[in-house]
């Protein structure tokens, strides 16, 4: 009997241990979401808190306050009670690019000279290295002398940290053009595109092993590093203030063989199993293989609450008689459009940069700014969907995707 009471006692401490358990699980946060309703790419500026509905894993919440922002002060508010939100300025240009396009000199200029102003800060990425322009730096130097380095700085690194690149680039260009050659195809007839010693007096033995060889080393330059966007998005997270990336892609191309030439040379080694093999697996069946976690990404950015722009530098391939350039970022560009939309971003695929980062920085610079506080929320560790509809269906929102609940 006592063993029986011991056990009762027992359970019962248990279950009042595990309720306070949950119950300290169970807190009140906000939760902020910037919110820009756009028509004809412009931002509706007339929208009051009742225009606004706000769900949280497709529970609605109740809007607490709702503030219109204009860069980096608050042009009009509407609140049950009083948010200060914090609206300094952090810019973060990403320069992932392989060819230097002169169109990112206008880019720069209109930012410097009509986006930043004192108070912000920015960053710069490039291939090469990192750059910081503190406030202080904007506050004190003449915006031409910044404008100036800063395009110093972009052109430089671009041809610095992209040369190996280019030159495996050439390498594989070549390599097509001697191969398309043992074929009959079209043979290295362009000065520039001249074989080397190598590729023109060696058969498809040695070309097709050296052409996947050099394709490996391609690979290995991927300008892409996902742990690195996921540790950035975790560091802006802590970061004060509104973050504001901006990143540069562009558009990655393959010299391959032209169909007709992988036909051909099929037919003429039919009785060669190790070339058919080679020339079958380089042209026909490649596949790069794509091993982004899409979801974390998304997931990681919106959680940070950063407003993520990708601007996908689209570009003409280089003419080159005899090579197929057959495009491959295709899977980069998947994975980065989603990780924009993801946080509230635009997404450009234009060919001139500088007008797809005056377009984006417009669309970036004013925006709503929700306050809620979810309802029951629990520190579970789980992510929480975020929706914003407003009233009237015209009009397009674009906030982000949601949060971690930590």
């Amino acid at each position: 009997m006592k063993k029986f009471i011991l056990l009762i006692i027992l359970l019962t401490l248990a279950v009042m241990l595990f309720s306070q358990v949950e119950q300290h699980q169970v807190t009140v946060i906000n939760v902020g979401v910037t919110a820009r309703v756009l028509e004809k790419n412009q931002l509706v500026r007339d929208l009051t808190i009742d225009d606004f509905e706000l769900y949280e894993d497709g529970v609605l919440q109740k809007i607490e306050a709702m503030y219109l922002v204009k860069k980096t002060s608050v042009e009009r508010e509407e609140a049950s009670r009083k948010f200060y939100p914090a609206l300094n300025r952090h810019f973060y240009l990403l320069f992932q690019v392989i060819d230097y396009n002169p169109k990112l000199e206008e880019a720069v200029d209109y930012f410097i000279h009509t986006v930043i102003q004192p108070g912000d800060t920015l960053d710069i990425w490039t291939p090469v290295k990192k750059y910081n322009l503190s406030s202080k730096a904007l506050q004190t130097l003449p915006k031409e002398t910044i404008a100036e380095e800063m395009k110093k700085i972009i052109r430089k690194d671009t041809q610095v940290g992209s040369s190996y690149y280019r030159e495996l680039m050439r390498d594989l260009q070549r390599l097509v053009r001697a191969i398309s050659s043992q074929a009959g195809g079209t043979g290295p007839a362009i000065t520039e595109m001249e074989t080397d010693s190598a590729s023109s007096m060696f058969g498809l033995e040695i070309l097709l092993p050296r052409y996947r060889e050099t394709l490996a080393k391609m690979e290995d330059l991927r300008l892409f590093d996902e742990n690195n966007l996921i540790q950035f998005a975790n560091i802006l997270k802590r970061q004060e203030g509104e973050n504001f990336v901006f990143y540069f892609y562009q558009r990655e191309y393959r010299p391959e063989l032209n169909t007709s030439i992988v036909n051909r040379l099929l037919s003429m080694y039919q009785d060669d199993p190790n070339v058919m093999g080679l020339v079958q697996e380089l042209f026909q069946t490649y596949h790069r293989t794509i091993t982004f976690d899409a979801e974390k990404i998304r997931k990681a950015l919106a959680d940070s609450q950063v407003l993520f722009n990708f601007l996908f530098m689209n570009k003409i391939p280089q003419t080159i008689s005899g090579v197929h350039m057959r495009e491959q970022s295709e899977d980069i560009f998947k994975v980065l459009s989603e990780a924009a939309k993801a946080t509230g971003g635009h997404v450009d695929t234009s060919q001139d940069p500088g007008s797809a980062f005056k377009n984006t920085l417009n669309r970036s610079d004013d925006y709503y700014l929700l306050y809620y506080s979810p309802k029951n929320y629990m520190r579970d560790g789980q992510f929480k969907s975020i929706e914003v509809k407003v009233k009237d269906t015209k009009y397009k929102v674009f906030h982000r995707l949601g949060y971690f609940a930590k």
